[in-house]
């Protein structure tokens, strides 16, 4: 059964579904809700209107991620957190975003957007295509948008009974003494950007596609 609030409901972060971190943030107008994604291709909605979507927001906004040490990659969230309780594995640090402002926008009724963003010819002519090539696809029902946004390292400091403080870095060294910049390796060119994805997957029957109720996480952008 999907997670996604229903149709007329009033929304409130209570009842948001879990959103999946994106391994790289993306400027907004690339990743908008109602898009068809694959693994090779993505199409972005021409039927969808304002009132098919629902917004929910924060005037501040801070997560704690992990990222990859290798690639740079985020890898998990753990939320607007000031204490976590183990450190992480050797392949991972801990980072943070803060943001200005934050948003969520989800579709209203995911299904009857779906048939919408099928009724204009490119997105029919698109899905005939990935379905012939055998593609997953899957259909974003929700973002997570932040507007100037940061993106630190942190480090974590053991405050005792095995609680460790999320402290941002202000410059840093690597394992080899060596200075660094605080900074992620994050570059958007845009203001606002997405951190966070809900992807329900597709299910093909003979030429129609409908909402299996599975989410994909942010398997596309891998």
């Amino acid at each position: 059964m999907s997670r996604h609030p229903r149709p007329d409901r009033r929304l409130s972060f209570s009842s948001l579904p879990e959103i999946a971190i994106l391994p790289t943030p993306l400027p907004a107008d690339s990743l908008p809700v109602g898009q068809l994604v694959t693994k090779s291709s993505k199409l972005n909605p021409t039927t969808l209107e304002d009132r098919d979507y629902d917004d929910i927001g924060t005037r501040w906004f801070k997560d704690v991620i992990l990222v990859d040490s290798s690639t740079g990659k985020f890898t998990e969230s753990l939320g607007g957190t000031r204490l976590v309780q183990k450190k992480p594995d050797g392949k991972n640090e801990v980072g943070t975003i803060e943001a200005e402002e934050m948003r969520i926008r989800l579709l209203k009724d995911a299904s009857a957007s779906l048939k919408r963003a099928l009724e204009s010819p490119p997105a029919a002519k698109w899905v005939q295509e990935q379905v012939s090539q055998g593609e997953e696809i899957g259909f974003v029902t929700g973002v997570r948008e932040v507007s100037n946004a940061s993106y630190k390292r942190a480090r974590l400091v053991d405050v005792g009974a095995g609680n460790y403080e999320v402290i941002r870095e202000v410059g840093g060294e690597t394992k080899e003494g060596k200075r660094r910049d605080s900074g992620l390796d994050v570059q958007t060119g845009s203001k606002k950007d997405i951190v966070g994805v809900i992807v329900q997957k597709l299910g093909v029957d003979g030429d129609s596609l409908s909402l299996t109720g599975q989410e994909l996480g942010a398997q596309f952008w891998e």
